[in-house]
């Protein structure tokens, strides 16, 4: 069995290389310090990176070296989506055991290539190094008109909150990693409605809902009877606390409320809250219409 020790780090990168697809916006790809892109014109870029460990975000005798692959890119374009962008080019640095399977990372890039191909991303470079354990870091850049721009910090005092998709169940589903990055209902939601606000939904929604808040320094309320639940959840808890959803939370104006689609294709978009005052805090009106603070208590890191 050949592994990553014996092949080198020269021999795995030209062993990877021809994989990636290059674009006609790609001057200069991998093989050089660093790659040279054409910039979209008037556009913003966008710039983005997310890290995958082995251990923390995922364990290889359960989820298959395609879609760790996959997920690493995937979560990336995720933000792009967020801000109201496409996704352009990307940049992915691996960190390996020595004596890692050259098989294993063959199928890590099957995935990651199949992600950007779909979505129309070139890979342009990276890194590679020795690691004790699988570490998959991407760096993406996207870009965006000016007037599509999506900021966390854009919520106004009486705005209505929707969510895409359904929340919740995403590791027991195995939607984590096989997941669809929003990009096309993005573009057709800045099409089609001012959105003041937007971001994707990792943390779990109770904690998204928190960095909403602050970022507005607006408070929020959701319905618990409105939140979207996925089967794999089968409670609003879980909707709420369970995370890595990669769906979009995104605020409008009341007045634009009617106009935002209640589906985008097969994608189901829900009205879960609104927007209440000014100050920073979440509370939840159950069921019952009783209404409490929204305390999130999903995965954290530190």
């Amino acid at each position: 069995m050949r592994t990553v020790r014996t092949l080198g780090e020269v021999g795995l990168i030209a062993r990877l290389a021809p994989r990636l697809r290059p674009l006609s916006s790609v001057l200069v790809g991998i093989g050089d310090d660093a790659a040279v892109v054409r910039s979209p014109g008037p556009e913003r870029l966008l710039v983005a990176c997310d890290m995958l460990i082995e251990g923390v975000h995922f364990r290889r005798r359960t989820l298959p070296p395609e879609w760790i692959g996959w997920k690493a890119l995937a979560v990336n374009m995720s933000d792009i989506a967020a801000m109201g962008g496409q996704p352009s080019w990307a940049v992915v640095s691996l960190g390996l055991p020595p004596d890692t399977p050259v098989a294993f990372v063959d199928r890590l890039y099957a995935g990651l290539a199949r992600c950007a191909r779909r979505f129309g991303v070139a890979i342009v470079g990276g890194d590679t190094v020795r690691a004790p354990q699988v570490v998959m870091d991407v760096a993406i850049i996207g870009h965006v008109r000016p007037e599509h721009l999506t900021l966390r910090s854009g919520v106004r005092v009486g705005d209505r909150l929707f969510v895409t998709g359904r929340l919740g169940g995403s590791y027991r589903s195995g939607r984590h990693a096989r997941f669809l990055p929003r990009l096309a209902e993005a573009s057709t939601l800045v099409r089609r409605v001012r959105v003041h606000a937007m971001m994707d939904l990792s943390d779990g929604l109770a904690s998204d809902l928190w960095q909403l808040s602050r970022a507005s320094r607006v408070a929020l309320r959701v319905d618990a009877a409105r939140i979207p639940v996925a089967r794999a959840a089968k409670t609003v808890y879980h909707a709420l606390m369970d995370g890595e959803d990669f769906e979009l939370l995104f605020a409008v104006a009341p007045r634009d409320a009617r106009r935002v689609p209640r589906r985008l294709g097969a994608c189901p978009v829900t009205e879960i809250g609104v927007a209440t005052g000014r100050g920073i805090g979440v509370t939840l009106r159950e069921r019952s219409g009783r209404v409490h603070p929204l305390t999130p208590s999903g995965f954290r890191h530190f």
